[in-house]
């Protein structure tokens, strides 16, 4: 019997531990930390910034079988994607799986299968598989820059409170969605909040005629209408919404809508019309505790945050074993391996609309089929095979991207889900059903004991 190693309990390892203990596939879990969630587990030192909201509606983010509870708002916090986490744990028994508190420090591929050395082992263990489920929003991007800043420098990554911001002069740099959040609490609670952008994003509102708005997008795409009149619809729409970008003291961003990772929120523009935020260009030097700017401005500032998004790269492992010489994806549909038959990844992607959650658990669900498939169904191996080898399925907008490392991964949230639905649909008996679907309580799970009863055997 073939056994296969787990590496991370976050939002995307859980589907995968869920999905392989339902078919009877053998298998190792482990995480770093002591309890489930990834960056959603507050304790752990890549949590997320603590005022987070999801930017993903709860329809569009929770797994296929389990739903947020009823009482929850649209938009959960980051301490409910918590307790959403430990309840699916719960719920569907995954606990018992998982060896916590244990770091994989390096996999290997050899001739027989995978070598997994454990933090604190000497002796590697071996595998049939590998299913790589840390994410990738985790190794900090910091950009360089002329000259010394004398004051407090962090990446978004390091800011987990807004307490780290109060009563400073605060500047952002960068414009994804880590970054307005921080501008927020800073505009509250900080002296001055002063953005900086290279170039100017499309920010989002968070809700369309009353509906989440990733879920108006995602019913819009669900139109027999042609992409084309499709994107003049979407133009049209954040044209009527949010106007032109010079309204806000911004540039006209140098791409389309889409060709970048669009922003949401709410509050963004509504603190720059309130002067509570004050747009800048990029950074062009650092001198003492001022930033210079490229339009030839300055500001003084007493802490500056790189929130300038995460390299994908893999500690524990030879980054080719996912990336080409450019960076970008060499997997089928950001999941298999093209030639390997026991090397996959978890949520390795970046959707414009909807959550990464749903799509994980597309992705554990399609894993477990092909991983069936070998032992029981040769025929439909053989055909998968053959697929993952060749194919390119349109997972995407349909438009050019930037050719930036946090675009490099971007897919279009109702077509990937589409295209695995039918990829598990062929797999026909290897592919389990999704499973009734269940609603966690109303009240947060206590947290389960943090020792090592909850390591298992080697």
């Amino acid at each position: 019997m073939k056994r296969y190693c787990i590496i991370g309990a976050g939002a995307c390892g859980l589907p995968v531990v869920k999905r392989f203990a339902e078919s009877g596939i053998d298998f190792d879990c482990f995480e770093a930390e002591s309890d489930v969630g990834g960056i959603w587990n507050l304790d752990s030192p890549h949590a997320v910034y603590g005022s987070t909201h999801l930017n993903s509606s709860a329809k569009l983010t929770r797994y296929l079988d389990f739903d947020f509870a009823e009482d929850w708002p649209v938009y959960a916090s980051a301490a409910q994607a918590q307790a959403y986490f430990r309840a699916y744990a719960e719920e569907f028994g995954l606990y018992d799986h998982i060896t916590f508190n244990t770091r994989v420090n390096h996999i290997e591929r050899d001739d027989d299968g995978w070598l997994v050395t454990l933090e604190g082992e000497t002796e590697p263990r071996r595998y049939d598989g590998v299913v790589m489920a840390t994410g990738h929003h985790w190794h900090p991007f910091v950009p360089e820059y002329p000259g010394t800043f004398e004051g407090e420098v962090l990446h978004s990554h390091d800011v987990k409170s807004k307490a780290q911001l109060k009563d400073k002069r605060v500047l952002v740099v960068g414009a994804g969605n880590s970054a307005v959040d921080i501008l927020d609490d800073a505009a509250h609670d900080g002296k001055a909040a002063i953005h900086s952008m290279r170039r100017t994003y499309y920010f989002f509102p968070k809700m369309l005629l009353g509906k989440p708005t990733d879920t108006v997008i995602d019913r819009i795409s669900r139109a027999p209408i042609p992409r084309k009149v499709m994107y003049k619809l979407y133009k049209l729409g954040m044209r009527i919404l949010i106007g032109p970008h010079d309204r806000y003291g911004l540039p006209k961003p140098d791409h389309d809508l889409f060709e970048a990772h669009p922003t949401a929120s709410n509050t963004y523009l509504d603190h720059l019309v309130h002067g509570r935020v004050v747009a800048k260009p990029g950074v062009e030097r650092l001198e003492g505790r001022r930033v210079y700017f490229t339009d030839e401005t300055s500001a003084e500032v007493d802490m500056v945050i790189w929130a300038t998004g995460f390299q994908v790269h893999f500690p524990f492992m030879d980054d080719s074993y996912v990336l080409d010489e450019q960076g970008w994806s060499k997997l089928f549909i950001h999941t298999f391996h093209r030639d390997w038959d026991d090397f996959f990844a978890v949520g390795l992607f970046d959707p414009a609309e909807g959550g990464v959650w749903q799509v994980a658990d597309q992705q554990a669900r399609l894993i477990a089929a092909f991983i069936t498939a070998q032992e029981k169904d040769p025929e439909r191996a053989a055909w998968f095979r053959e697929l993952k080898r060749q194919g390119a399925p349109d997972i995407g907008h349909g438009i050019k991207r930037q050719d930036t490392p946090w675009h490099r991964f971007e897919i279009h949230h109702l077509r990937f889900r589409r295209y695995m639905k039918r990829l598990l649909k062929k797999f026909g008996a290897c592919a389990l059903p999704a499973g009734e679907m269940r609603t966690m309580g109303e009240s947060t799970p206590p947290s389960p004991p943090k020792d090592e009863s909850l390591k298992l055997a080697s």
